[in-house]
C-alpha cells in the first residue's frame, strides 16, 4: 500500500511517550531474545505489550556452511567448521515456534505478568515474495493493527520477518497503522555481502518487508547491536540473584558456550529493539532511502526509494543500566510480596 511521503515520515518520527508494542520473537535460538522480552515485560509504564508472537527459526549445519549466516570474522573464529556442523542439533521451523512459545510463557510466569497473550507463528518460511504463510500470529497482528489507538502499533521484530511479512501480504492496509522495528544485517551503506541470522532465515520475507513500503525502523546488527556485549562477570554482578527472572536469564547464559572462556563476551543483539521503543535517543538515527536486497545479499542503493529510519549509533551503557534497574526493581517488589 502506497503511503504519502508526509505520512511515512510522520509515522517514522521517534515516539516521545509510552507506546503499544507487539514483540515478534524467535526466543530460544540464542540468549538475546530472553533479555529483550524480559526487559519489555518489566517496563509496563513505558511499553504497553499487547502480544508475544513466536516466529520460526532453524538450527542445523547450514548455519555454519551458508555464507548468509556467518560473517568472515565469525567464521575465522571457528575451528573445524565441518566437525562442528556435523555435531549441531537440527531444529525445524515448526519445532522452533513451539519452543519459542513455551519460553515466552515461562518468561511471563517469572515476570508475574498475566495480561500478555502468547501466539504461535508461522511453521514454515516464505516460499516466494507473493505468498504469505498463514498463522495465528498473522491474524493477531492484523487485528491489533486495526484497533483504534493514538499513534501506530510498533512491531518489534527480533527474529526473521516471516510473520510480519505474511501479515503485510495478507492485509497491505496495515502499512498505515504499524511501524516495524527490525534488527538485522549491516548498515544500508555497507558495500559487502550481508550476513545475518534474522535476514538469512527467510530472505523472501526480508525483501517483502523492505519492498512493501511499511514504515520501517532498521537497527543494524553490525555495528550497532554489536556493541551490546556483556560477560559472565557482568551477569554475575547485575543479573544473577535479581529475583526469579534474573536467575532464569543467568541460567540460560550459563548453559551457553559463549560464556565458558575467561574474558569472553556475548552480544545481546535484540535489546536494541526494546531500547528504541523505550527511548529512541539511545539509538541515534536518520531517514535514508530503503535499499534493495539483491540475489547475492548485497544492498543496492536506489535514491528514489521510500525512506526508512536507520540507527547509526547506540548508547550501550544507558541500555544496560536501565535493564539492570528494571531487574532490581522487580526483584525488590517480588521479595516484598
Amino acid at each position: 500500500m502506497a503511503l504519502t511521503p508526509a505520512l511515512r515520515e510522520h509515522l517514522l518520527t521517534p515516539p516521545t511517550g509510552p507506546v503499544e508494542i507487539v514483540i515478534d520473537t524467535d526466543v530460544t535460538n540464542e540468549v538475546d531474545d530472553q533479555f529483550a522480552v524480559a526487559w519489555a515485560l518489566l517496563r509496563p509504564d513505558r511499553l504497553r505489550l499487547r502480544a508475544l508472537h513466536a516466529c520460526p527459526y532453524s538450527l542445523g549445519p547450514h548455519l555454519l556452511r551458508d555464507p548468509g549466516f556467518l560473517t568472515d570474522a565469525e567464521r575465522a573464529q571457528l575451528r573445524d567448521v565441518e566437525a562442528r556442523a556435523a555435531g549441531m542439533p537440527v531444529v525445524g521451523a515448526a519445532e522452533a515456534v513451539e519452543r519459542a512459545a513455551h519460553e515466552c510463557r515461562e518468561l511471563l510466569r517469572l515476570s508475574g505478568r498475566t495480561d500478555v497473550p502468547v501466539v504461535d507463528g508461522s511453521r514454515s518460511f516464505l516460499v516466494d515474495e507473493q505468498t504469505p504463510v498463514s498463522s495465528d500470529s498473522v491474524d493477531s497482528l492484523i487485528a491489533l493493527a486495526h484497533e483504534d489507538r493514538e499513534g501506530p502499533l510498533y512491531v518489534l521484530a527480533i527474529g526473521c520477518a516471516t510473520n510480519v511479512s505474511s501479515a503485510l501480504l495478507t492485509d497491505p492496509t496495515i502499512c498505515e497503522r504499524v511501524v516495524v522495528v527490525w534488527t538485522s544485517a549491516y548498515p544500508s551503506f555497507w558495500p559487502r555481502q550481508n550476513s545475518s541470522f534474522n535476514l538469512a532465515q527467510d530472505i523472501p520475507a526480508a525483501r517483502v518487508l523492505l519492498d512493501s513500503g511499511v514504515p520501517h525502523v532498521y537497527l543494524p546488527g553490525y555495528y550497532v547491536g554489536e556493541q551490546l556485549r556483556t560477560s559472565a562477570a557482568e551477569l554475575d554482578a547485575h543479573v544473577r540473584g535479581r529475583g526469579p527472572l534474573g536467575d532464569h536469564l543467568a541460567r540460560v547464559c550459563a548453559e551457553s558456550s559463549w560464556f565458558t572462556r575467561p574474558g569472553a563476551s556475548k552480544v545481546v543483539w535484540d535489546l536494541v529493539n526494546v531500547a528504541w521503543a523505550l527511548d529512541p535517543s539511545w539509538l541515534p538515527s536518520e531517514l535514508v532511502p530503503t535499499p534493495v536486497l539483491d540475489d547475492d545479499l548485497f544492498w543496492r542503493q536506489k535514491p528514489d526509494r521510500h525512506v526508512m529510519r536507520e540507527a547509526h549509533s547506540v548508547q550501550r551503557d544507558a541500555i544496560w543500566l536501565d535493564l539492570y534497574a528494571a531487574l532490581d526493581e522487580h526483584a525488590t517488589s517480588t521479595a516484598a510480596r
